[in-house]
């Protein structure tokens, strides 16, 4: 560098917007909106279905912290008798894609029965944002982890423990519990287990 140049050490950094609310906290820094699709976009702009439903008598949670937290609370309020689910909001930490994928699996599973909220997959809720972009393919996998573990937390509530491993069994080897490095049904059933486990060396 010529001596008579000064080397400018000071960077504007551009200008980087995020949504910061009382159920929303994005904390990755987006480049732009490249590779997100419209309806996704859409979805995050315009989302009304965050928070904690009135009635509430579930949640679950799933995502990961390692290399940033990525992570969504699925909340529900399920009627015991007809067991639909008739309110479902959402909480989101993370990027842009887990608040549209739990956004939009809160559109899909409300007045579905559990049963029918469970068939929902992760493909579901990509097609249904148009897609996701590769690097962001585990957010529709938490949003759907965080159902089913919402609905194992009514389940657990209702007293229905068969239920538990029929409707929502946990494969521990499987790619999506590998994902999650943090699964609330998973706390859950350890803690089903430990509780069984004193109860056994009580009774010997």
């Amino acid at each position: 560098m010529p001596s008579d140049e000064v080397r400018n050490i000071y960077k504007e950094i551009e200008d980087r917007r995020v949504i910061r609310t009382a159920d929303v906290y994005q904390t990755h820094m987006e480049n732009g909106v490249r590779g997100y699709s419209d309806k996704l976009l859409s979805v995050v702009a315009d989302f009304t279905n965050s928070g904690i439903p009135e009635g509430c008598n579930a949640r679950g949670m799933a995502g990961k912290s390692k290399r940033g937290e990525v992570a969504c609370q699925i909340f529900g309020t399920i009627n015991p008798e007809t067991r639909i689910i008739e309110r479902a909001g959402f909480r989101s930490r993370g990027c842009i894609a887990i608040t549209a994928s739990a956004s939009m699996l809160c559109r899909m599973i409300e007045g579905k029965s559990i049963e029918d909220a469970l068939a929902i997959c992760d493909n579901d809720i990509v097609r249904a944002l148009d897609g996701v972009p590769s690097d962001k393919r585990d957010t529709p996998i938490f949003a759907m982890e965080a159902c089913h573990a919402m609905i194992g937390d009514w389940l657990i509530a209702q007293g229905e423990l068969d239920a538990l491993d029929t409707l929502t069994p946990c494969d521990m080897g499987g790619i999506t519990c590998l994902l999650c490095e943090h699964c609330s049904l998973r706390d859950l059933r350890y803690d089903l287990l430990a509780e069984q486990a004193g109860a056994a060396s009580v009774r010997s």
